[in-house]
């Protein structure tokens, strides 16, 4: 409202629907002292415009009709509301689509939905009619909705047959049919839905000719085919008439049937197969022979006339058969000839089957068996699996197998026997040639840290003699006391055997860490023995324990490599990874060992437990003869001082010799051993070890000691002779001494006889020797 004109305005948008009028009170204020004023009361109507379109209601619209129902048949009354008034709320109501055979009707005015034709369900199973509703307003505002009605079926349709010209089908067989041979097929079709348009077929009589010589099998398929035990004779019956009932299986009013009558005419067949004169062909052939080489011929006869006694040939293989690529035969003649020549490396027997067809209208056709077998030549060269191989050996076992060559030749007989040789010469190795045995030549030595290339041919005993292509070896020479670790186990070999990758594995989890291509390859499996007895000697403990074994006891030696996989290693210019035994050994021992031989830890012993001690082969080698020290380095450069120092001793003891038999022999002084002031009284005696027996030279004041070593081949665990205890037939009886370097004990012994005797103390106890200061202490 304006203040001073007193016009009143729209503020806002007006919806009649929501608030048809308003009803305002007016005020009006003079400017006299006191001002006085004066109400009115105002109602202000809202006219209706058409701003709301028709809205149907009761969706959905769907009915489900049969197809006979009677018409007309009212089916819905549509129902629509318009939120204006007068005319703008006037509905009219109309057929927008879905009506092209205009079998529904709606009225405008009261939107009675309704049906005013016969339905087919066979022709339309359902309809979809849009319905509008317009208002009255201007503009018109509208709605649509879909009424929908299915269709049901009734069964209103008989079958009919297909391709019957006048209630007549005719069909053609041969009079040489077979039982089970279809002589045609009848297709009747129902349009009708369900149950109402499935057709069953049923001979139901005939008219002409004998009685079941035909049967419908199947009642669904409408086959007619010759009766099981029937031989048809067209010079007898040349015709059948049949008479077929199709019925669906409609059940109101009922089924529904159609009759046709079917006229089976024979026709004079082809009634004699071709024979083959042998009922299985065999060959044999070489698998060098060439391109069409004539294998052999297949003959066939037939008694038939003129092109129904005419025979072709033809191959029948066998599923998944080569033959076809290999032999042809010659349609006329029979003739099987090579298409491509044969390898019977791949394959040595073929088998197939020859066909043999007339020519009659109704081909007959018999079969014969047809094999075939290749033999061989020797046109294969013997192959290496595999062509590279890696091996790791002690710079110094020439007694260990590097490898076991293997190379197969698929030919027979003399050309699958293989030979091996160097293919280029090594001086270090020798090579078995029918076992293919690679080893190192006895008495040599490989330089520590090297790598040698190997390469072998195989070649096979057949004529022409064939050859392989190379095959390599890679060999990595390593020094056994820095590289090699040993481990005893409380199991025998057969019980190793089965755990050989569990132990591999087990232990190269405890290098995973610092390498993580890491690989741990066994060397070697010694079985330890302790004195070959059945005594009842007190066990050994210490040392002395991890050399003996109550008969399942074995060391396993293993070194320890960064590379994971041998196709890292074909390249021989680069040296192989070898994990130290400074690495490897305290990864699989007690921390708390920080040197020798010990106890596996917590982690390698939970996932092997049957591992007594761990070593390094340099500990090993103190209490087992398997690698002998004077192999090593530093044995070497000993070896060659102990040379030079046994030259001037022997040179020595001859002279002594002369003075002593150009001389009285007198009696010696025995030498009174040094007592230690720690030694502790006498205990038993132990048993004698068996280890290489090395007796170190020990100086006295009346007499020159021999250093004597017996050495045995490396891994050559056989007892060595024991100190014999005799007694002497007099006091100089034994001009020498010396001391057993497993034991530590001191024993004497006579140089002519090689008799011993362990020195003992005045309690019984035995004389023990320091081999570092050569000083003697008592046990």
């Amino acid at each position: 409202m304006d203040p001073t004109t007193g016009a009143i305005t729209v503020g806002a948008l007006l919806d009649r629907e929501t608030l048809a009028s308003y009803v305002l009170i007016c005020k009006a204020i003079d400017q006299g002292a006191p001002a006085l004023t004066g109400t009115a009361t105002l109602t202000v109507g809202i006219n209706d415009l058409n701003d709301n379109p028709p809205v149907f209601i009761n969706e959905p619209y769907a009915d489900t009709l049969l197809e006979n129902v009677t018409v007309p048949i009212s089916l819905f009354t549509m129902a629509a509301t318009d939120a204006d008034q007068g005319v703008n709320a006037r509905l009219l109501f109309s057929i927008v689509s879905g009506n092209g055979q205009a079998k529904f009707h709606l009225d405008p005015v009261t939107g009675v939905f309704s049906l005013v034709a016969t339905l087919d369900r066979d022709t339309t199973p359902s309809y979809s009619v849009v319905i509008k509703v317009t208002d009255g307003g201007s503009p018109a505002l509208t709605d649509q909705t879909t009424v929908s009605v299915t269709v049901l079926d009734v069964n209103d349709n008989a079958p009919a047959f297909v391709a019957a010209v006048n209630g007549l089908m005719t069909f053609y067989i041969g009079e040489s049919a077979s039982p089970g041979d279809v002589v045609g097929s009848l297709v009747a079709l129902d349009p009708d839905y369900g149950n109402n348009g499935k057709v069953s077929y049923t001979l139901n009589d005939t008219l002409v000719g004998t009685d079941n010589h035909f049967v419908i099998r199947d009642v669904s398929q409408g086959d007619i085919s010759v009766n099981n035990g029937i031989s048809l004779d067209r010079e007898k019956v040349n015709n059948y008439l049949l008479v077929v009932i199709a019925c669906d299986a409609g059940t109101d009013p009922g089924p529904l049937c159609t009759q046709v009558q079917v006229n089976v005419l024979l026709q004079d067949a082809n009634d004699n197969r071709p024979i083959f004169d042998q009922i299985l062909y065999q060959a044999d052939v070489s698998e060098d022979k060439p391109v069409d080489y004539v294998v052999l011929q297949v003959v066939a006869h037939d008694n038939d006339a003129v092109n129904n006694g005419a025979v072709a040939y033809s191959l029948k293989l066998p599923s998944g058969s080569t033959a076809a690529q290999f032999f042809v035969i010659h349609p006329s003649t029979g003739i099987v000839s090579l298409k491509q020549q044969l390898d019977r490396e791949t394959t040595d027997r073929f088998s197939f089957n020859v066909v043999a067809t007339d020519n009659g209208n109704t081909a007959l056709s018999s079969s014969t068996s047809v094999v075939i077998t290749v033999k061989d030549v020797n046109d294969n060269a013997p192959t290496f699996n595999p062509d590279f191989i890696v091996a790791a050996v002690a710079y110094n076992d020439d007694n260990k197998i590097l490898s076991t060559l293997s190379a197969t030749d698929p030919d027979l007989e003399a050309g699958s026997k293989v030979t091996y040789k160097f293919y280029k010469k090594a001086d270090d190795f020798e090579l078995e040639q029918n076992a293919g045995t690679v080893k190192v030549i006895v008495g040599r030595q490989l330089k520590v840290d090297s790598t040698y290339e190997l390469q072998f041919v195989a070649a096979d005993n057949g004529y022409p003699t064939m050859t392989s292509s190379p095959a390599r070896l890679r060999v990595d020479a390593f020094d056994s006391n820095t590289k090699l670790l040993s481990v005893d186990l409380s199991m025998s070999e057969e019980q190793f055997a089965a755990k050989t990758a569990l132990f591999e594995s087990s232990m190269a989890k405890q290098y995973a860490t610092k390498y993580p291509k890491v690989r741990v390859i066994i060397y070697d499996v010694i079985r330890r023995t302790y004195d070959g007895s059945t005594s009842t000697t007190a066990a050994p403990t210490g040392r002395k324990k991890r050399a003996t074994t109550d008969g399942h006891r074995i060391t396993v030696r293993f070194f320890v490599v960064q590379d994971s996989a041998d196709g890292e290693l074909t390249d021989t210019s680069k040296a192989r990874s070898f994990v130290p035994n400074s690495d490897a050994l305290p990864a699989i021992t007690d921390p708390q060992k920080t040197s020798g031989c010990s106890s596996a830890n917590a982690n390698v012993q939970a996932a092997f437990p049957e591992i007594i001690t761990t070593c390094s082969q340099r500990d090993t080698n103190a209490t087992s003869d398997d690698t002998p020290w004077i192999s090593t380095t530093t044995g070497i450069a000993v070896t060659t001082v102990v040379c030079v120092l046994a030259v001037a001793i022997i040179v020595a003891i001859i002279v002594l010799i002369w003075c002593c038999c150009f001389s009285k022999k007198r009696p010696g002084t025995p030498v009174k051993p040094y007592v230690s002031p720690q030694a502790t009284s006498p205990e038993p005696e132990k048993t004698f070890k068996e280890s290489n027996d090395l007796r170190r030279e020990i100086q006295t004041p009346s007499k020159v000691e021999v250093v004597i070593e017996e050495r045995r081949p490396q891994n050559d665990f056989r007892p060595l002779r024991r100190p014999a205890v005799l007694k002497p037939e007099k006091e100089d009886y034994y001009d020498g001494r010396a001391v057993d370097p497993a034991t530590g004990k001191v024993y004497e012994f006579n140089s002519k006889t090689n008799e011993r005797r362990w020195l003992q103390t005045p309690e019984g106890g035995a004389v023990m020797s320091d081999v570092e200061s050569e000083s003697f202490k008592y046990e």
